[in-house]
């Protein structure tokens, strides 16, 4: 796969398609926002993480610093520069990202715009409804603020020797830009926090009660069982006081619910108190209901707030780390209760494995059943016990790839291409009260999500059987995507051409998709850090390695005390050489146990030639 080597021809790719001269026949190039969409919020967010994700995430891809560029870099980002000339415009369109996505106030907007389309093609879609904040908006401000905050960081000392007091101030409003940004992407992420409750016999409790019982079991011993399982989760509910959420009603002993983010701020969400800028605070539109795609990149916008990085380098503010601690709340106790739900019963079956996922509104599809693996995770690998339940996790991503026409070719007809194109759609209730027509989401990352979660999982294995497993799946579907990637055109390189998989799909694209290529690059991200890690241990191999240390050191000692350390020159020699790589196995067998057994196997043998020269030697044979 070569993920840094992939993400460096992204980066090509993305400056020879977006910086451009204007199509009117202007030479001076220019930064072209959009791609397959028209510019937007939450378009324009992806466009611009693509080049400042993989340079935070990965250190050698950093360039915040010219004198510590690397020359793959350097030729990556050749159209935008030399190495002084890439940061500085690299910082002036993340100013230009701030000054384009505010009101007209200059307050932050965090719309999806063209990303939600009309369930009515003959009905025209309300400018409000268009403007309208949505949950993806404020969750990729977040990791698009932290690693521009970053960024700059690297940045100012670079401006400091330069010496350039307009680059200086010009870098401080950026900042405060950012910051102001950031600010609003939290609040608004407390606000689309949705606790939805409802009773064991309407249409939502029936579907749910199915869902998880698949023991067969009688209602009333479900829903019993499910308070039961949830008491903790409810619990941490009523410590959430600031934004929306709380118990709402679910402290009720009948009461089912479900939790996590609805696509927007929730309808009569109450403001934030005593914030520093209160202006980002708009009225709330959504039906107060978890949606599972926007509770997916909520988590992991709320993650990267707590990441090492970040806590490091102070990136956040006393009151950002303050409103962070409250979203933290949240996203623990929604791992929690989807953990809970997918491996409800936590017999021979879960209701994950039940693929597909069915929603309490009764809608059945496999890229739900991915979404709940992604929120429940680092749960499975965390606090329940470690590998059992992720090998069952990661059965259910092996059966997805599969059922997604990804490690198997599609048949004439099938429905799971359209996973992939249109996607999987989601109804934004409550947008239709805006006087326009009804809108929906579509969703259409199913295979670099699948490619995401794959490595996620193989990166809290420990069990080398299972990990391999996972790998050898992520390369097939790696191979998927890679041809799917654009071929010809101004595009090239980028994402997403799915007719040249699935050939009876109508559409061809000529212009990239930054929903899908943000998705690659994160997963080329994890991949790269995948690699970088320690391998998988075995334990056998861990305990089998020692035991074979035992015997080359204790052959070792033998030697020695024959005297062969004091022999000849030569035969000493080697005899130091053998007690040099005895020590050096024993240093490594707790993190590669494999290469301490190679390293104890050469110990062994050459301990045995040594032994057998000396003893023909003695005989004279």
């Amino acid at each position: 796969m070569q993920p840094r080597q992939q993400l460096l021809d992204i980066w090509r790719a993305q400056v020879a398609y977006s910086w451009r001269a204007p199509e009117a026949g202007g030479k001076r190039k220019a930064w072209h926002w959009g791609g397959r969409n028209q510019s937007d919020a939450v378009g324009d967010a992806q466009q611009l993480l693509c080049l400042l994700y993989p340079a935070q995430e990965l250190p050698e891809l950093n360039y915040a610093d010219p004198d510590a560029t690397s020359d793959a870099v350097l030729e990556a980002f050749s159209g935008l520069g030399d190495a002084v000339e890439i940061p500085i415009r690299i910082m002036r369109l993340v100013r230009d990202y701030m000054e384009r996505h505010v009101d007209d106030e200059g307050v932050p907007v965090y719309s999806g715009g063209s990303n939600m389309h009309r369930k009515d093609r003959t009905q025209q879609a309300q400018p409000e409804q268009r403007a309208i904040d949505v949950t993806e908006g404020f969750a990729l401000a977040i990791p698009l603020c932290l690693t521009s905050l970053a960024f700059l960081q690297d940045f100012q000392p670079t401006v400091d020797r330069m010496g350039r007091a307009d680059l200086g101030r010009e870098v401080d409003q950026v900042q405060t830009a950012i910051h102001r940004r950031l600010l609003g992407a939290i609040t608004g992420l407390l606000r689309s926090f949705a606790v939805s409750t409802f009773d064991a016999d309407d249409d939502f409790g029936r579907q749910l009660i199915a869902l998880i019982n698949v023991d067969g079991q009688a209602d009333r011993k479900i829903v019993r069982r499910f308070r039961e399982n949830a008491d903790d989760i409810i619990a941490t509910l009523r410590t959430i006081t600031v934004g929306s959420g709380g118990t709402a009603g679910v402290e009720a002993p009948t009461k089912l619910f479900e939790i996590g983010w609805s696509w927007s701020v929730v309808e009569k969400a109450p403001d934030i108190p005593d914030l520093s800028d209160t202006s980002t605070q708009r009225p709330g539109r959504a039906e107060d209901a978890p949606y599972l795609y926007f509770t997916v990149v909520a988590l992991e916008a709320i993650q990267a707030l707590f990441s090492p990085t970040v806590m490091r380098r102070n990136l956040l503010s006393e009151e950002e780390q303050r409103l962070a601690q409250s979203l933290q709340l949240r996203m623990d106790v929604t791992r929690r209760y989807w953990a809970m739900v997918a491996s409800f019963g936590g017999g021979s079956k879960w209701p994950l494995e039940d693929v597909p996922w069915r929603t309490t509104d009764g809608l059945e599809y496999d890229y739900y059943s991915l979404l709940v693996c992604a929120v429940a995770t680092d749960t499975f690998g965390a606090s329940r016990g470690g590998d059992d339940d992720l090998i069952r996790l990661g059965d259910v991503l092996v059966e997805l790839a599969n059922r997604g026409r990804i490690t198997r070719r599609a048949l004439a007809g099938d429905r799971a291409v359209e996973t992939h194109f249109p996607g999987v759609k989601a109804e934004l209730a409550g947008i239709e009260k805006l006087d326009g027509p009804s809108m929906v989401w579509n969703m259409v990352d199913f295979a670099p999500l699948l490619l995401k979660r794959l490595y996620h999982a193989a990166g809290l294995l420990v069990t080398i059987e299972a990990r391999a497993e996972l790998l050898e799946v992520a390369d097939l579907v790696w191979d998927h995507l890679a041809r799917r990637r654009i071929r010809e055109g101004a595009a090239s390189r980028l994402w997403d051409q799915p007719k040249q998989v699935y050939g009876e799909l109508g559409h061809w694209f000529e212009d990239p998709s930054w929903h899908f290529t943000i998705r690659v690059v994160e997963a080329m991200v994890l991949a790269a850090q995948f690699a970088s890690s320690e391998p998988a241990r075995s334990r056998s191999l861990e305990d089998l390695a020692h035991e074979l240390l035992v015997e080359a050191e204790h052959v070792f000692d033998q030697e020695l005390l024959r005297g062969s350390g004091h022999a000849g020159p030569a035969l000493a020699q080697e005899i130091r050489s053998v007690g040099l790589t005895i020590r050096h196995a024993k240093e490594v067998v707790d993190e590669r146990p494999g290469t301490a057994f190679a390293l104890g196997v050469k110990a062994l043998i050459d301990l045995d030639r040594l032994i057998a020269a000396g003893r023909d030697a003695a005989t004279g044979v």
